[in-house]
């Protein structure tokens, strides 16, 4: 049995995120994770659209709002601001959702094709233990603790965090943030091979 491509997209931002019951932090990438998504389904299949539904959409990088607007000209993109409820199954076996618009006060049911849930970023299921075994201490959120002045810096000496391990952020964000744990590390490594030349000398 073949199944046709899914036309009708809904992406669902904030699940589990920005939600006291659950992760009260906004996990920061999902919203551009989203539209980007959907900007690819509709370029792989044209007659594609989505709607993403969110409390707002955070687009706080270089270029990225104008990157969302594109999104929305271009790539058959409607941005809802509004609160999903519920989804429930339509009577040809499509995702319905049922939303808050809060825009226009009114609660509205609409059915897709598909239904694409943005997750929360939660931190590693094993990096309590590993906290434990290695000693650096971790967040409120269970995310490794740094300070902003030390945003690389465990609470260990010697023992340096990068990505997602230290606060949920993007692709170039965790890259850029890998080179300072680096930096650091080498920085480490050589004034330990300049002690090593002066006790020589």
């Amino acid at each position: 049995e073949t199944f046709a491509p899914a036309r009708k997209l809904a992406f669902i931002q904030c699940v589990g995120s920005r939600d006291f019951r659950f992760y009260p932090f906004c996990s920061g990438y999902c919203c551009m994770h989203s539209i980007k998504e959907a900007i690819i389904a509709n370029e792989h299949e044209p007659e594609t659209t989505s709607t993403i539904f969110g409390m707002d959409i955070r687009a706080v990088g270089k270029g990225f709002e104008e990157y969302k607007i594109r999104g929305g000209n271009n790539s058959g993109i409607t941005y809802v601001r509004g609160r999903v409820a519920e989804i429930t199954e339509g009577p040809n076996h499509n995702p319905v959702v049922i939303y808050e618009d809060t825009k226009e006060r009114k609660v509205k049911a609409e059915e897709f094709e598909m239904v694409i849930l943005a997750t929360a970023c939660a931190p590693s299921k094993g990096i309590v233990d590993l906290s434990r075994i290695v000693g650096f201490e971790l967040d409120d959120y269970q995310f490794v603790k740094t300070s902003s002045l030390s945003p690389v810096d465990t609470t260990t000496p010697g023992i340096f965090v990068c990505g997602c391990a230290e606060s949920p952020m993007d692709v170039p964000e965790s890259v850029a943030q890998a080179s300072s744990a680096a930096e650091r590390a080498a920085e480490i490594a050589f004034q330990e091979d300049l002690e090593k030349e002066k006790a020589v000398a």
